[in-house]
């Protein structure tokens, strides 16, 4: 019988590697989990995830910069779920739908999401609507209910836990009106005789 000599592979990733120092990969990062995002919303990013110790790397919680708007945190409901299990108070959750009556008015559906925490007598409960969040859009589109009971269980679940400071990113819509408003400046007119000036 022939002596089969079997070759150790070479790993692609040794311990140097690992060892690294993160600061070095920075940038790499940034691209990764907050775009176009200055160093002080990177820094906000990083203070958030530590708090709630949520992995960017995985997408529980990254930041998106929209035009010259400060940039927003969002937390999946993944993540949500994630500062749940951690608080060692959470006791599971239930979603339920209520459909229309009227299949054509999708619309109308309402997700339902209920949150039972160990500490507490009484659940969380949150209800959304398909009107308030459907944007007719890519993932929303095809998979309408999939994304309301998203939004159902980040909101309950944000609630429940007392998460504060980030969005779902189901919010999207909301997050930017909320953005616009408080970034446009705005002019009041004043009347003098008969002549509208601005300050």
């Amino acid at each position: 019988m022939e002596n089969v000599v079997v070759k150790k592979e070479e790993t692609l990733i040794d311990s140097k590697t690992i060892q690294a120092d993160w600061t070095d990969k920075i940038e790499l990062v940034k691209s990764l989990v907050a775009k176009n995002c200055s160093n002080e919303e990177f820094g906000l990013l990083v203070h958030l995830a530590n708090q709630y110790k949520l992995d960017p790397l995985k997408r529980e919680i990254w930041a998106v910069k929209y035009s010259y708007n400060p940039a927003q945190i969002f937390v999946s409901r993944d993540g949500f779920l994630s500062i749940a299990h951690k608080s060692g108070q959470f006791n599971g959750m239930e979603t339920t739908f209520v459909e229309p009556k009227d299949p054509a008015k999708i619309d109308d559906l309402t997700a339902t999401c209920t949150v039972y925490r160990k500490d507490m007598e009484h659940a969380i409960k949150v209800t959304i609507r398909m009107g308030e969040y459907n944007t007719k859009m890519s993932v929303w589109k095809t998979k309408p209910r999939t994304m309301l009971q998203k939004v159902a269980e980040s909101q309950a679940l944000r609630r429940a836990f007392n998460v504060a400071g980030v969005y779902s990113p189901e919010e999207f819509d909301q997050v930017k009106e909320v953005q616009t408003k408080t970034t446009t400046k705005l002019v009041e007119p004043i009347v003098v005789e008969n002549k509208t000036e601005e300050k």
